[in-house]
């Protein structure tokens, strides 16, 4: 949660704690929550204001509510859809490296499209973009929003909305798992050889070139995760 922006709304202060509570184990997938009236008390938040945070929980994925009985936590990892996906990024301290190989393997899959169409259908546009890399500052933070810049404008360019909503849900996590991959200069020299290749696969409006350097600096960003994490 960050606090400089401000007190959350009740409602979102409930469902922040709520969802702590369900991935930190108190109310595990399977379980049932408390009474209403209880779980209004322990949450420190009015009855309306428990409602309508468990009506949008329920429309996420993370609860089934039936009339007349116990309130039951969904598994929600296969219940839920994307909304899930950007609350489980809010909860960093409880993303399991496993969900951060998982991403980086669904980004592999499309990041080499996406690149592929870019280059098709807008190659000036992402040309300028990567000529931008030549100039950045040495620190982690320039590098990862760079970065991030260059996975939403290839998902922009590539002509299908759906991979920009994709990558939306994800855009806090990476800021903050990728901020501290830049921290090493090595990392930092790795991502400059791929925007140089990258650009030279543009500026020769080889489409297939770019989509393969871009598949497989993906493939090895996933490996490295891997061993690090021993997953």
């Amino acid at each position: 949660m960050n606090n400089s922006a401000g007190p959350l709304r009740p409602t979102k202060f409930a469902e922040h704690k709520l969802v702590s509570s369900i991935l930190d184990g108190t109310y595990p997938p399977g379980s049932t929550l408390p009474a209403e009236r209880a779980l209004a008390g322990e949450l420190g938040v009015t009855r309306p204001t428990l409602r309508e945070t468990l009506k949008q929980m329920e429309t996420e994925g993370w609860i089934t509510i039936a009339h007349g009985k116990p309130t039951l936590v969904n598994d929600y990892l296969k219940t839920g859809g994307l909304g899930i996906l950007s609350t489980l990024t809010r909860h960093k301290g409880y993303v399991p490296s496993a969900f951060v190989s998982h991403f980086l393997e669904l980004r592999s899959a499309l990041m080499p499209r996406m690149a592929l169409f870019a280059v098709w259908e807008e190659r000036d546009s992402l040309l300028a973009y990567l000529k931008e890399a030549e100039g950045l500052d040495e620190t982690s933070e320039a590098y990862v929003t760079y970065d991030w810049g260059l996975h939403l404008i290839l998902a922009d360019l590539s002509g299908n909305p759906f991979y920009r909503m994709i990558l939306n849900d994800f855009g806090e996590m990476y800021l903050h798992m990728g901020g501290m991959y830049f921290e090493e200069e090595a990392h930092r020299r790795e991502s400059s050889a791929y925007y140089e290749a990258l650009l030279e696969a543009v500026e020769a409006k080889d489409c297939n070139g770019a989509s393969e350097v871009v598949r497989q600096t993906m493939e090895q960003a996933s490996a490295l995760w891997k061993s690090m994490v021993g997953t």
